[in-house]
């Protein structure tokens, strides 16, 4: 078995017409050759989008019954072009049968897989088992991206910068919350909080149902707060993976001062009041006022009473009255001097954003200003600043020196996609869940890990040595025509993995310039858990991998090896494929004389070979149907023309004295291949690429 061995073959119709797909056929793939499994991308294309399914068959081509073992394939790159999207698609339902027609229902499933590629945004070491990806999610439908630039918001308004912070990360879905609070300023406690969950809405739309994240705030009225601590029975939880937030004032920020103590308000120095936090009455009026923030306190559209709140005076243009119940706590809050804080946590005031767009700005206590952003990973660095942005939006930075708090302020891209509707005779997009976007990684599934280095030369010759990378898994070199040199005899290039070393050899001369040199170092690897947008492994990787190393989700096939299987006869033939009943009157012995297979030649199907008469019969296929008929005295070789060999061949010693009319023979053969379907979707918009290609790698193991 060679890896020439290894070929993904075209179904019947290669097309986006429903009746497209069915079996394989013995036309293979011709790696690098123009639109061989898609057609080219026409202007009407880029202008309104496109979507294509195809069905291929990866397949173990040999003449004979040999075995691959733990057959896999995966996209180990996309198109160059951002507007294209390739994804393969794994159904559980998927048959040999299917057309597109079939298909297309199967997208919609919840027990189907997406697998595609990603990459590294942050460098990873030998033994390490957390990958930093861009992305576990693409779009499987066309869709249109817009970017819009929010600038210097806040995290908070001004009233809300004296909360401090503490969370809670939900790892399953969170519904009781305690929290420890010992700073709660506990003479006038002001507190609230905040969560994200995950829900499906637009449930009958033309959208369709789509996975959105959601914020709910909880009010105080809504929390506990008893003995140091605050907590919430909560009827919506929190979802995995999301943080429960509690804002709340300190009395390490604020002091409280009572009017039942004294009705003058004592600033120290840099103290000043809080906006919006004293509270008192109007003479002759039971009702409790607050000022406006502005310095204010108004009733009945009339200001009666002012306050400075630099000075602490308050100056009456009415009678007021400081005196109140323990309910009514009458007083003001007090900022404490020249207040800093050393963190900050806020959210996003949305979860659609480009997480490498964050970008902040801040005041140091001394007056200095500095800034800090973010990269892919979601990490936020800068000059005396540290922390991360989540991929739902959730921003935890902490700061080396005090920072003023109403100093921080901070842009970001928001990040709208919508799905564009399908052409006339299109797939609907609205039978798919969260618009389109699909996860493509999934706990305990597979992953290939892939540092793929290619260099580009204008001419080989024979005797020359280029250096690529040591211990590559995978070396080849293509041609201006697009054809791979790679030979079982190297003939034309040989690769010394411990050198790392290509030599050109003979055999170059009768390919044609220029050349590409494509070395990669890979590995395979399990999930076994994801959180936003790292993937934690099971077993530590067994190579350092570079920031931009592609990560590529598998879909395992499985062994690839043509058998048979649950071989019997039947004394009567009812056209029931799956039928165990009594048995003919004689034997077909295929103890002495197996079943002969080829891998090339047999197909997933059950069989049955219907005698007529005690020496001819016709053979029948569950979904080919009718498609032999023969007698005892010659060997039983149905050829199947899709693959030109024979699907099997029973000899004719088998037969024995053959089996009376109406009896039946009965089996099942297993193929050496499986289809497996793949999507190309074009976004409208204008693309400079003239040519563009995705890479789909087929592997597995020689038993």
């Amino acid at each position: 078995m060679n890896r020439t061995d290894l070929k993904i073959f075209k179904s019947q119709r290669i097309g986006n017409e429903l009746h497209a797909g069915g079996h394989r056929t013995s036309n293979a793939i011709v790696s690098g050759k123009l639109n061989d499994v898609f057609s080219s991308i026409s202007d009407i294309d880029h202008a309104r989008s496109s979507f294509d399914l195809v069905k291929l068959y990866p397949a173990l081509s040999t003449d004979d019954s040999s075995r691959l073992q733990d057959a896999h394939i995966f996209l180990s790159d996309q198109p160059d072009d951002a507007l294209v999207n390739v994804l393969l698609v794994e159904a559980q339902e998927l048959k040999d049968t299917d057309t597109v027609a079939e298909m297309l229902p199967y997208l919609g499933l919840d027990t189907t897989k997406f697998h595609g590629t990603s990459f590294l945004t942050a460098p990873v070491n030998a033994a390490a088992q957390l990958l930093s990806i861009e992305s576990v999610t693409r779009t499987l439908t066309p869709s249109i991206k817009t970017v819009s630039s929010k600038i210097g918001l806040k995290p908070a308004s001004e009233a809300f910068n004296v909360y401090r912070t503490k969370r809670i990360l939900s790892y399953g879905n969170i519904t009781e919350v305690n929290i420890d609070v010992p700073d709660m300023l506990l003479a006038d406690p002001h507190y609230y909080a905040e969560y994200q969950y995950q829900r499906y809405y637009g449930q009958g739309t033309s959208t369709g149902a789509q996975l959105g994240i959601f914020t709910r705030h909880l009010s105080q009225e809504e929390l506990t707060f008893e003995n140091g601590v605050v907590s919430s029975s909560i009827n919506i939880a929190v979802s995995k993976g999301q943080y429960f937030t509690l804002f709340y004032m300190s009395n390490e920020d604020l002091r409280f001062h009572s009017f039942s103590d004294s009705q003058t308000i004592s600033l120290a120095a840099n103290e000043r009041v809080l906006k919006g936090s004293a509270r008192l009455k109007k003479s002759s009026d039971a009702s409790v006022y607050t000022d406006d923030s502005q310095g204010r306190f108004v009733s009945a559209g009339y200001v009666f009473a002012t306050i400075d709140y630099e000075s602490g005076i308050i100056t009456a243009i009415d009678p007021i009255d400081y005196s109140g119940t323990v309910t009514e706590n009458l007083g003001v809050i007090i900022e404490k001097g020249n207040r800093t804080i050393s963190k900050k946590q806020w959210q996003l005031p949305s979860s659609n954003f480009a997480r490498d767009s964050v970008y902040i700005r801040f005041e140091t206590q001394a007056g200095a200003t500095f800034s800090a952003s973010s990269d892919l990973s979601g990490n936020i660095t800068g000059t005396n600043c540290t922390g991360t942005v989540s991929e739902t939006g959730y921003v935890d930075i902490e700061f080396s020196q005090g920072v003023k708090p109403a100093s921080i302020s901070y842009d970001f891209n928001e990040v709208s996609v919508i799905t564009v509707p399908a052409p006339p005779g299109g797939f609907d997009t609205s039978t798919l869940p969260n618009n389109g976007t699909v996860n493509i990684f999934n706990e305990f599934g597979q992953v290939c890990v892939q540092n793929r280095v290619r260099t580009q030369h204008q001419n080989l010759t024979s005797g020359q040595s280029i250096n690529v990378i040591v211990d590559a898994n995978f070396v080849d070199i293509v041609d201006g025509q697009g054809m791979s040199l790679w030979s079982v005899t190297d003939a034309n290039y040989s690769y010394d993995k411990v050198k790392g070393e290509v030599k050109i050899n003979a055999g170059i001369s009768v390919f044609s310039p220029p050349y590409i040199i494509t070395a990669i170092q890979s590995e395979l690897v399990t999930i076994g858990a994801m959180n936003s947008n790292e993937l934690s492994l099971l077993t530590p990787l067994k190579r350092a991998y570079p920031m931009g190393a592609t990560v590529s989700s598998v879909q395992v096939l499985g062994d690839f090896q043509g058998q048979t299987k649950d071989e019997r006869t039947l004394s009567a033939w009812q056209n029931n494929f799956g039928e165990i009943g009594a048995a003919a009157s004689s034997a077909i012995n295929t103890t002495q004389y197996p079943i002969e297979l080829t891998n090339i030649g047999a197909i997933a199907q059950r069989w049955a070979i219907v005698f007529t008469s005690t020496t001819a019969y016709n053979v029948i296929g569950e979904s080919v149907g009718n498609i032999y008929s023969g007698d005892t005295l010659n060997d039983c070789a149905p050829i199947n023309s899709f693959a030109g060999a024979p699907y099997f061949v029973l000899r004719k010693q088998a037969f024995g004295a053959g089996l009376n009319p109406g009896e039946a023979f009965l089996f099942e053969t297993l193929a050496a291949s499986k289809p497996t379907m793949i999507t190309r979707s074009v976004s409208p918009g204008h693309s400079e690429i003239v040519r563009d290609n995705s890479t789909l790698s087929f592997r597995g193991n020689k038993d």
